[in-house]
């Protein structure tokens, strides 16, 4: 009878050492295929989808009957981010919680901050990730947008020497509206332990805050009714999207009722993120600590 011994000792890494910029990196890339549902199965990407369909398909639908009539003036960016704002609503409270509670809920966030990424460094890749997402649905039809209002007139030259400006606000407007919904519902998701929570407290904030609005509205006048219409997220999107496009607003608007400057809702909207984003980072550095 033979007999054998085995060392199973620990012995040291050897291999290739990435270090904290690569981890941070994969996380956000992992984090952006998550949001879409990649690699969790079929029902986890029927949101995704749905939300992609709703916002890319009213672009579609200006740009045939742009082509159709010749109007190019149907096509409006400014009008776009407005109307995409409550399906993007909707994509952050479903994605959101994704993002960040399944990470407590399988104990796989003690794990990402064992090294060498800090608490801090998985907000901001989670943060970056979800606006990475949204950006997708929101720069994507604006792009679609500004391909057609260079391609359907008759010199495409001399549409984009006209045009080529309004790609400034279209990716400011895109990216700024992306973090300002993906801040928000991450900040209150990251107080839940459960996703349906999560989800639900980042709905009831996009439905409570347009009906605080109302109650304003109709309980106060003046000056004081003016700045009310900031509490409502869709108008200070519309209201941003407007002077960000340097459209002057229909006085039978809300916005245009309001009468408010255009930089309110722009320092509203950087104001919404500043906030947001310090308490997302103040929740993981307690968790830290």
């Amino acid at each position: 009878m033979s007999s054998a011994i085995y060392d199973l000792g620990y012995q040291r890494y050897t291999g290739v050492r990435h270090g904290r910029a690569y981890s941070i990196r994969t996380l956000w890339w992992f984090s952006v295929r998550a949001a879409f549902g990649s690699g969790r199965g079929e029902q986890a990407r029927r949101m995704p989808i749905l939300v992609t369909a709703l916002t890319f398909l009213p672009a579609l639908v200006q740009i045939g009957v742009a082509s159709a009539s010749g109007a190019l003036n149907f096509i409006s960016y400014s009008n776009y981010l407005e109307f995409s704002a409550l399906a993007i609503a909707l994509f952050v409270a479903a994605q959101a919680p994704e993002l960040i509670v399944n990470d407590k809920q399988n104990g796989t966030l003690s794990l990402y901050l064992s090294r060498p990424i800090s608490a801090g460094d998985y907000a901001l890749a989670k943060l970056a990730a979800l606006t990475t997402a949204t950006t997708v649905l929101t720069l994507g039809p604006m792009l679609v947008l500004f391909t057609a209002r260079v391609f359907l007139p008759v010199s495409p030259w001399v549409a984009f020497k006209d045009e080529w400006t309004k790609l400034f606000p279209i990716l400011g407007g895109s990216l700024l509206v992306s973090l300002f919904f993906g801040s928000v519902a991450l900040a209150l998701s990251s107080f839940a332990i459960k996703r349906a929570f999560a989800t639900a407290s980042v709905i009831a904030f996009f439905l409570l805050t347009p009906a605080m609005y109302g109650v304003a509205q109709s309980v106060t006048a003046g000056a004081v009714r003016r700045w009310s219409v900031l509490l409502n997220p869709v108008l200070v999107v519309s209201g941003y999207s407007k002077w960000l496009f340097e459209i002057e607003a229909s006085h039978r608007s809300a916005v245009g009722r309001a009468d408010l400057p255009g930089q309110a809702y722009l320092w509203a909207v950087l104001g919404v993120c500043a906030i947001s984003t310090f308490v997302l980072l103040s929740r993981y550095r307690k968790n830290e600590a």
